[in-house]
């Protein structure tokens, strides 16, 4: 018999954020579209702006450095449980990683 509990079948949130760790080192690009949803998503007056201007800061650095890049694509990488209030207002919205899942 098959659990019917969501709970259950939760997706490994760690696989996920180091599946769009891997396409960013490819596709750095795609970091543009992140900046995007950022913009719009200021421009809408989020109640709490906090992580739009983490995000930015993270975004703008990476952009700027290749030491900052290395950096940001090992953050997103790493289970560090302790990021998960930022990494749920993800940015990466639009950006197609496929789900190996």
């Amino acid at each position: 018999m098959p659990i019917e509990d969501p709970h259950f079948h939760k997706r490994d949130h760690v696989a996920r954020w180091q599946r769009i760790a891997a396409h960013l080192a490819i596709h750095p690009e795609d970091f543009e579209i992140a900046l995007e949803n950022l913009d719009r998503w200021e421009k809408l007056g989020r109640v709490h702006p906090r992580p739009i201007r983490e995000w930015r800061a993270l975004i703008q650095a990476a952009c700027q450095s290749p030491e900052a890049m290395r950096e940001l694509l090992a953050w997103l990488a790493a289970p560090n449980h302790d990021a998960e209030p930022l990494k749920s207002c993800s940015p990466f919205v639009g950006i197609h990683v496929p789900d190996t899942a």
